[in-house]
């Protein structure tokens, strides 16, 4: 998992300054070539959209309390967000639910069948409304006078 301490939009790209958490390094700046095309296609929401979904997988963690990287903390455990996150724990575990016994059982040993790939296929939909409902609510990205900006939303 990478630790990311800020995030930074340029003309040339989305940068991330970051470490491998098992490594005790400095963070080293680098472009994201992955964030930079999501940035391109998709402007500053699709950007935090990726990234909220990033941290949710654990890919990537954030530290310090640069503004780049609070205003995902803070959205997280805004009164908004945590209903946003409790409305996708609530219908993840409904789904959960319906699967029968046999199914769940066949999830606990690793084995897909058909309804478990519907049921994943739901939970990925889930977890992607998600995180366009958080994206939609993050605070906006503080600009520099000189606008170093690709393009954004």
């Amino acid at each position: 998992m990478d630790l990311v301490n800020r995030i930074t939009v340029k003309k040339d790209g989305v940068y991330l300054s970051s470490r491998d958490s098992e490594e005790k390094q400095q963070y080293r700046s680098h472009i994201s070539e992955s964030l930079t095309k999501v940035f391109m296609e998709g402007g500053q929401r699709a950007l935090d959209q990726k990234i909220f979904e990033m941290l949710d997988c654990m890919e990537i963690e954030t530290r310090g309390n640069h503004a780049s990287v609070r205003r995902y903390e803070d959205t997280f455990s805004s009164p908004e967000g945590q209903e946003i996150l409790d409305d996708c724990r609530v219908k993840r575990e409904a789904c959960f639910d319906q699967l029968s016994e046999e199914t769940k059982r066949q999830r606990n040993l690793g084995r897909v069948t058909p309804e478990l790939e519907k049921y994943y296929a739901e939970l990925d939909k889930f977890h992607q409304i998600t995180y366009r409902q958080l994206s939609e609510i993050c605070p906006a990205v503080k600009q520099k006078e000189r606008g170093e900006k690709l393009r954004g939303t």
